[in-house]
């Protein structure tokens, strides 16, 4: 336990000295930590500060090790949330990081697979081919002759990001409460969004399922493939997969050999395939993550990152596709809505109005020249606007349409993204509206209906019985609580202020009714009780309209 401490406490200075580096020290002093900083943070030289403020945050989180890098390739997934000049240097982020030693490789796959090496491969570089911040891969070769790469997972590595996360969101959640425009970004949900990312992606577990999904889905699709996994050398911190012999695709150029019209078209095509046919796609399909044999053929590596879009939000997309190319403003909103990125208490007249705004801007663009994943991310801009939330899904869409353009238009500038998507999206629209497809949704409707009336009876009796037990909770929410108890503080005072009224008039009439009862003279009967009584009512009456007509109540 203490050591744990000592290691969250150390992780602490180093974060928030990195912070003071690069300029953004305000920050920690809008979270109050400046006085348990100050003596080591003048230590530190003071960064260039003609450097921009996008640049600083990449070599903040350069320097930050792991945990930062990877959360911050993940958000420049969020075209929705955060500047363009931010997620153009976010890209840029290196994984700048040592290779760890053989031996250490060596004995954590021989723990893993629980054999030596030399019995698990005929041939291993010691070598890696590639570090990174989560693992590095190394070349070799089966018993039985086939050539792999192993990629194996950084020592220490899980204790490292998970106390990177836990300091991330301890300072998160303080800073909310602090800092007025964190909440605003909903910074602490995007974090547990990346967070669970994350950690998907230190499992080597998945990325082997993803390979396996995706080679099934491409088993049918021509000139794509993904590299075979092999389970039996394959845990959640090794990964063993053939070995791909290839040319990155923005090198495969026409003096290299290769047809770039071909590949190009190849590769968009096998993409559009994942997204719209199968819903499970590539999440990051960047030059380095896709290869092209001699043949012209596509080749998908590194699936750690994945998109999946369900049925009905393929056949959205491409009720949304076909809205942007016949610049359709309500089929547009209509498919938003559908989508739900569009809340029920958004103003849908801004919000027409603004889609109608972007349709112009498109208006007299050729549709040739109009950039589907341009045109996509200005969707979400514009949703992000009206505070609509935009699915991890489809913000990881958005960033692999990016991807696929920005290669296309490099190896075959001519080619038209539009006229590719566009077969798959009319296919789509047809099976939404065929009426097999139809009639399977009624009846799937039809069969939820009956497992509600089913189950309506029980539940009913419980929300019944845990009113009478008193269970039952309400959450209520009130704006301007204050001012809604100082109405009922008035409100207060003038009723005790009528109770005493009314005690005074009793108390009055009663000394006049007794003096008028009995013939011995008093003190109180010498005193002009009724006429006292009638001026302190008719200014207490006079008060009371007053204020009624200055409330303005009546």
């Amino acid at each position: 336990m203490l050591k744990t401490r000592i290691r969250y406490l150390s992780r602490y200075q180093d974060i928030i000295t990195a912070l003071y580096h690069y300029g953004f020290g305000q920050i920690v002093r809008d979270l109050g930590l400046l006085d348990r900083t100050k003596k080591r943070t003048k230590k530190k030289r003071a960064q260039d500060s003609s450097l921009s403020v996008a640049k600083r945050i990449r070599l903040l989180l350069e320097e930050l090790g792991p945990t930062f890098i990877k959360l911050g390739q993940l958000a420049s997934t969020r075209g929705d949330l955060f500047p363009a000049y931010v997620l153009t240097e976010l890209e840029n982020l290196q994984d700048n990081v040592p290779s760890f030693a053989y031996q250490e490789v060596k004995d954590i796959i021989e723990v893993e697979l629980e054999a030596p090496l030399e019995k698990l491969f005929r041939s291993f570089e010691p070598v890696p081919l590639a570090a990174a911040s989560i693992g590095q891969v190394h070349r070799a070769e089966l018993p039985t002759g086939e050539k792999v790469v192993v990629k194996v997972r950084r020592p220490g590595i899980e204790r490292t990001i998970e106390t990177d996360l836990a300091i991330l969101q301890d300072l998160l959640e303080l800073a909310e409460e602090r800092i007025g425009w964190v909440k605003r970004f909903r910074l602490v949900d995007l974090f547990h969004e990346f967070a669970e990312a994350l950690k998907e992606e230190i499992n080597y577990k998945n990325e082997a399922q993803n390979a396996e999904r995706i080679r099934r889905q491409n088993s049918e699709t021509q000139h794509l493939f993904t590299p075979v996994v092999y389970s039996s050398h394959s845990t959640m911190k090794v990964l063993t997969m053939t070995y791909v012999d290839g040319t990155k695709i923005t090198d495969a150029t026409y003096d290299k050999g290769f047809n770039q019209e071909i590949v190009a078209e190849r590769f968009a095509t096998g993409m559009f395939e994942q997204i719209f046919v199968h819903g499970f796609f590539h999440g990051d399909p960047h030059p380095g993550n896709v290869f092209v044999t001699k043949d012209n053929e596509i080749i998908l590596i590194d699936f750690g990152m994945v998109g999946r879009l369900t049925t009905d939000m393929r056949q959205n997309l491409a009720l949304l596709v076909l809205g942007l190319k016949g610049r359709n403003t309500d089929r547009v909103m209509e498919a938003l809505f559908r989508m739900d990125i569009v809340h029920d208490h958004v103003d849908r007249d801004r919000l027409w109005d603004d889609l109608d705004h972007l349709r112009l801007k498109y208006y007299d663009i050729p549709m040739a020249d109009i950039s589907l994943a341009e045109a996509v991310q200005d969707l979400f801009n514009v949703a992000n606007k009206h505070d609509c939330i935009v699915p991890v899904d489809l913000t990881m869409l958005g960033k692999a349409l990016l991807s696929v353009e920005a290669i296309v238009s490099s190896l075959a500038p001519t080619l038209r993204i539009i006229d590719i998507v566009e077969p798959f999206g009319r296919v789509l629209i047809k099976e939404r509206y065929d009426p097999r497809n139809f009639a399977k949704k009624v009846q799937a409707e039809f069969q939820d209906g009956m497992e509600t009336l089913r189950y309506f009876p029980r539940d009913m009796r419980k929300t019944l019985k845990d009113i009478r037990d008193g269970k039952l909770k309400v959450n209520i929410s009130i704006r301007e609580i204050h001012h809604l108890i100082q109405k009922v503080d008035r409100i207060s005072n003038k009723l005790a202020f009528s109770i005493v009224l009314l005690s005074f008039s009793i108390i009055m009439a009663g000394v006049i009714i007794g003096g008028s009862l009995t013939a011995e003279p008093t003190i109180l009967l010498q005193i002009p009780a009724i006429e006292i009584g009638l001026v302190i009512t008719s200014l207490m009456f006079f008060w009371i309209i007053w204020a009624i007509f200055r409330s303005g109540r009546f």
